[in-house]
């Protein structure tokens, strides 16, 4: 009992951080209609076959990387930024493959590192490419801890990268590599943290210049990356059986945020930094 109520005092800190007092009252009040709307997109053809796509790999690899939603996960970390947070979701296995495929770089070179990492699926499959490393960053210890557990069971024909490390950290404040880097980003957290952890990529390519890449899942707060300076690479854009969950997602999201975001109809977009191009 006492676990169940502190999981709902920290759902409740939670939304007063992130939205205050009346509109967590709100939030209270149309709970039963958000949950529903939750349950059917969880069962619509698209999340249906995303979680398939995630119980396969799971299997595969015999490791655990599906989602958890909630704010559960939340319960132990100390970050100043914590209520930022979003819940775990993990990317496809398929569209992490697909994305990567699209950088034309020499991998050998680059460092790869998934930004609120969860479970490490991310960068279980970044695996399957030649990245100098493949790094996730997880503030919360208990997603940390099983992330860690997988990276040491799993064992993969396709792997190419043998450098597999987690590390549980804040990523507003996590000290990148001095090399060039891939980023990979599946909304982790809002634009607060990311303003934050923006503003130390910046320092850190002042400091040392080099080619820098991204990743954008879900491209929610993809505005910012533009005016940090990033022009757009590539793109994807929701299939047709996206769509329809898609919709609906967004307007659950207009309950919970009042705004409409991810309105570029992408499923992920990739970012290269610009004053790079102008040199290379």
């Amino acid at each position: 009992m006492k676990a169940f109520i502190d999981k709902i005092r920290r759902r409740l800190q939670k939304s007063v951080l992130q939205y205050g007092v009346l509109a967590t009252i709100g939030r209270c009040v149309i709970w039963p209609v958000m949950y529903v709307g939750w349950k059917v997109i969880e069962w619509s053809p698209f999340e249906r076959h995303r979680r398939l796509a995630g119980e396969r790999f799971d299997l595969e690899y015999g490791v655990n990387t599906t989602r958890e939603r909630g704010a559960e996960w939340a319960a132990d970390v100390e970050s100043e930024n914590w209520a930022d947070g979003t819940g775990y979701d993990a990317t496809p296995p398929d569209t992490v493959r697909r994305s990567i495929a699209l950088l034309k770089i020499s991998h050998q070179e680059y460092i790869f590192i998934d930004l609120g990492s969860g479970k490490g699926r991310v960068m279980l499959v970044a695996s399957e490419f030649p990245f100098k490393e493949c790094i996730g960053i997880e503030y919360a210890p208990d997603l940390h801890q099983v992330a860690v557990s997988n990276i040491g069971v799993f064992r993969s024909d396709k792997q190419r990268c043998r450098v597999i490390k987690s590390f549980c950290h804040d990523a507003a404040t996590f000290p990148l590599p001095e090399t060039p880097l891939v980023l990979f980003f599946a909304h982790p957290f809002g634009e607060a943290v990311l303003e934050k952890f923006l503003q130390s990529v910046l320092r850190s390519l002042q400091e040392k210049p080099r080619k820098v890449y991204v990743i954008y899942y879900d491209p929610i707060c993809s505005d910012q990356w533009v005016d940090a300076g990033f022009r757009e690479l590539d793109s994807q854009d929701l299939g047709t059986s996206q769509l329809l969950p898609k919709f609906f997602y967004n307007r659950l999201r207009w309950f919970e945020l009042n705004t409409f975001r991810n309105s570029l109809g992408k499923e992920f977009v990739i970012y290269e930094n610009a004053a790079q191009v102008a040199n290379s």
